[in-house]
């Protein structure tokens, strides 16, 4: 059975159960509502974006629901290469939100495991854990097995927190949050399986030792758990039982392919094998099995990364894409002889085998390829410098790698400590990591005190909201309307992180004409009766208004938006459309957006692009929109589209941006979603109604915004019209100190320069 035929096969009976299918999330954490999850670099199990349905401030589509999830973990990242671990993976999953529990879940996970109707896995090859306390579980397993004719005594097995409760080590590691036992499916992946008297002890050390896999595991969340993080740990202050019960289950795609096709290892599966055809295509100079697992692992989250607008830079998730594309690199020049780029050589193998299912890897094709071959060609030249320096220090043979030096490395030549560390271990010798986080800290604490660096975040978390009271989502009403009578539901006084009043109110309506800020469009202001709105955020579907001035009176009142300033704002939004569709023109269809900035004062805009544009580029794209502009194009706007449907019509989704299954589209030009236009995007924006409101469009600079990333600054409007006012002006005041006519002041400056010489 291929890895494709296991996934539709897991759907099709998840559905045959009556549960929904529901698409993968993004590897950026993004729950249902829209709103990033904090505490996640990664998307890393398939529950993380239904997070707002097991707490039930969000309403799910079904009270089952299915998906395959992509996921990132890199906690195990110098494992990955062995038979098992992976950064990147896919996840199967089944839900149930105050349906079904633990003996509906587990009776599904038996029927799919070993019915022959199903993957008709041999029962006697699979083993269970259960949390320690979890009786209820213990007994619906003990009956499956006494079924099969198997003795649950030697297949089920009690373990502690740190493995069979969700989030792993709750009680000791924390965070708090929904959480619950769980229990985990295994297989038994060499020879014949133990019989007879098999203890607990036998199976930690058959499982330590790689001869049971984890398929599958499922978690019954039905609490809440609270705590307080203390130097020594976490301490347990409550808890309380969730609205309802409900399940959360997870089964390894590539690790279930692998049992089924009686392979050992996942790298032996077809999700890996056309990558190392690809590999031995491009005639590596040796051949290293483990070399090759990790670029192709690597690769893989690389692929998907980028596609999900995830691109390299020096923190966060940008951080953690730079690594995987530097190992991967390094394995591949250092350990398998590649002396030229190959990582762009290989995306097909990823975009081909998996981009029927993940169709934003072909969408994004070409701005893998190129982000991958940029981060490459820079790294390589890093890898020449830093690596002659080290390996110049190493031919001393020192006792050890100095911190400072190595600090010195990273910091000056941005060459990575994990790489100093792997070589300097190649070589036997230590790198004095406590000398490199001293000169690292040191470091960090001049540049906070150049910069002045110590703002406080002023804002609510969910937990502290109106105490807790329930507030239904907030109705947007915006769209069509910047002033309507609403109804005041809650609102309590606005704290910063440290607990300390701000003086401002945070305030919740029935609905609201104001936009609240995402998708790089700041929020409204405005007034809410004679208090001023300074600011607007969504949280879990309710839009939070902060206001200035008196403690908001629950009730009736009058909400208006600023319409000069939500009409600077909307002439920005619609000019980074054309803006975007004018610069794949002109560069090319590798150019997608990476990030933007709309105010009511300037638009900024992201794009993905290996260097610099020229001048007469620049002058292209500006253009290509004032065209658009002069021409006043109608604005068509299509509302609660199917995302399929969207994709038909050759709406562009924006990178990074987390989509819902019905979306909203906006197209620059044509009348229908048939007629051709000069810009379809799916956007949850406010625009203009048509393009000749936009006045003029004017570049003001381009630059770069990290590797592989052009920023443009750009005007629109009255802005753009006063900026070309100053220039106007400047070019008369240089003018008059030459003597000169403005249209000669470049003869002028000519002619002075030679007298000067």
């Amino acid at each position: 059975m291929t890895v494709r035929e296991l996934r539709e096969k897991y759907l099709a009976f998840f559905k045959s159960k009556g549960h929904v299918q529901h698409p993968s999330g993004s590897l950026i954490p993004y729950d249902v509502t829209g709103r990033l999850d904090e505490s996640l670099l990664f998307n890393g199990a398939g529950m993380v974006q239904f997070k707002p349905y097991f707490r039930g401030v969000a309403e799910p589509p079904s009270g089952r629901l299915t998906t395959a999830q992509k996921c990132i973990r890199t906690g195990d990242i110098e494992e990955v290469g062995d038979d098992s671990h992976l950064t990147f993976f896919e996840m199967l999953g089944n839900f149930s939100f105050g349906d079904y529990f633990k003996e509906e879940a587990i009776a599904m996970s038996w029927e799919f495991l070993t019915s022959p109707d199903w993957l008709g896995l041999d029962p006697k090859r699979l083993s269970f854990t259960v949390f320690l306390e979890d009786d209820e579980a213990f007994e619906i397993w003990s009956r499956r097995l006494k079924s099969a004719g198997l003795d649950p005594q030697n297949r089920i097995f009690r373990l502690d927190e740190k493995t069979n409760y969700w989030p792993a080590g709750a009680f000791s590691s924390g965070p708090p949050g929904p959480c619950g036992p769980n229990t985990e499916m295994f297989y038994w992946v060499e020879g014949e399986p133990p019989t007879g008297d098999y203890t607990r002890e036998d199976w930690l050390r058959d499982d330590a030792e790689g001869r049971w896999l984890e398929v599958w595991n499922d978690v019954f969340i039905q609490y809440e758990w609270q705590g307080e993080q203390q130097e020594d740990g976490w301490s347990k202050t409550g808890m309380p039982e969730l609205p309802f019960r409900s399940v959360d289950t997870g089964m390894g795609l590539e690790r279930t392919a692998a049992v089924l096709a009686g392979h050992r290892s996942v790298y032996d599966t077809d999700a890996f094998v056309p990558i190392f055809e690809a590999i031995a295509a491009l005639g590596p100079a040796r051949r290293d099995a483990r070399a090759e697992r990790i670029v192709a692992d690597h690769l893989r989250s690389a692929c998907f990364c980028i596609a999900d607008g995830i691109f390299p830079s020096n923190t966060g998730r940008g951080y953690v894409l730079r690594r995987l594309i530097r190992r991967a690199v390094l394995k591949g020049a250092r350990t398998l002889g590649f002396d030229q780029v190959f990582m762009p050589k290989l995306v097909s193998s990823v975009t081909e085998n998996l981009g029927q299912h993940y169709h934003e890897l072909e969408d994004r094709r070409e701005v893998i390829v190129a982000t991958l071959t940029g981060e490459e060609e820079q790294f390589r030249r890093t890898l020449e410098r830093g690596s002659a320096m080290l390996m110049e220090a190493l031919a001393a043979k020192p006792s050890h790698v100095d911190g400072a030096f190595a600090f010195s490395l990273y910091d000056t030549y941005g060459f990575p400590i994990e790489i100093t560390r792997e070589l300097a271990a190649e070589a036997g010798i230590e790198v004095d990591m406590a000398g490199f986080k001293k000169a690292m800290s040191e470091a960090q604490s001049r540049s906070r005190a150049a910069g002045g660096m110590d703002a406080v975040y002023d804002g609510v978390e969910g937990a502290q909201l109106f105490g807790g009271k329930a507030v239904p989502p907030t109705e947007f009403i915006g769209y069509h309307e910047s002033q309507a009578t609403v109804q005041v539901l809650a609102c309590q006084p606005q704290v910063d992180a440290k607990g300390r009043p701000t003086g401002r109110w945070v305030t919740a309506l029935d609905r609201s004409p104001f936009y609240a800020e995402s998708g790089g469009q700041v929020a409204d202001a405005g007034a809410i009766g004679d208090l001023k709105v300074l600011d607007v955020q969504k949280q879990d579907g309710v839009w939070l208004h902060i206001v200035e001035g008196h403690e908001p009176v629950i009730g009736a009142a009058e909400a208006k938006v600023n319409a000069l300033r939500r009409a600077a704002v909307t002439r920005n939004h619609t000019a980074t459309h054309l803006l975007h569709a004018g610069l794949r023109q002109v560069l090319g269809a590798h150019v997608s957006q990476a990030g933007s900035l709309v105010s009511d004062e300037i638009l900024r805009f992201d794009f993905t692009h290996g260097h610099a544009m020229t001048a007469d580029e620049l002058a292209q794209v500006e253009r290509i929109v004032n065209e658009q502009v002069w021409a006043a194009q109608p604005m068509q706007t299509y509302e609660d589209v199917p995302l399929d449907e969207a994709r038909a019509m050759g709406a562009m989704a924006l990178f990074g941006e987390k989509y819902a299954e019905r979306v909203r589209v906006v197209q620059v030009g044509g009348m229908s979603p048939a007629e051709p236009s000069f810009s379809r995007e799916l956007c949850g924006g406010i625009h203009v109604s048509s393009t000749g409101e936009i006045g003029l469009f004017k570049i003001i600079s381009e630059a770069s915004a990290a590797s592989g990333i052009r920023r443009i600054l750009a005007l629109t409007g009255a802005h753009a019209y006063e900026w070309a006012l100053d220039q106007e002006r400047r070019i008369r005041e240089a003018a008059d100190r030459l003597k000169a006519n403005p249209k000669d002041l470049v003869e002028a400056i000519d002619r002075l320069q030679e007298q000067l010489k």
